[in-house]
């Protein structure tokens, strides 16, 4: 595996740890805010989206070579996470700033 990240692949962390903070703080909110949506399902896919993101950072930072078969779980859990957060009401924005990280972040995993 090169010493370098290739362009895409520094995208990919950026993204990666960008939704990680998103999902995190998303949970967050609504588990402080007294929102309507805070049922278990949507807690779950916010903290599942949080960790796989983590996880999948973590494995391209130090170049493992499994990263490329974590990147499709972390699409598909991402874009799981944002159809969940794009179902739901929301007065403040919070949930489509997660959604679309969520998003931005199984775009770029896929390409991987």
């Amino acid at each position: 595996m090169p010493d370098t990240m290739s362009p895409e692949m520094k995208q990919c962390l950026d993204n990666c740890l960008a939704c990680h903070r998103l999902c995190t703080e998303t949970a967050a909110h609504v588990l402080h805010g007294g929102h309507v949506h805070s049922e278990a399902k949507h807690l779950v896919a916010l903290l599942d989206c949080a960790q796989i993101c983590l996880v999948h950072a973590d494995f391209m930072t130090r170049r493992s070579p499994h990263h490329t078969h974590l990147a499709k779980e972390c699409a598909e859990i991402c874009n799981a996470c944002a159809a969940l957060c794009e179902e739901h009401a929301d007065p403040d924005g919070e949930m489509a700033r997660c959604a679309e990280a969520c998003r931005k972040c199984a775009a770029s995993c896929s390409a991987m």
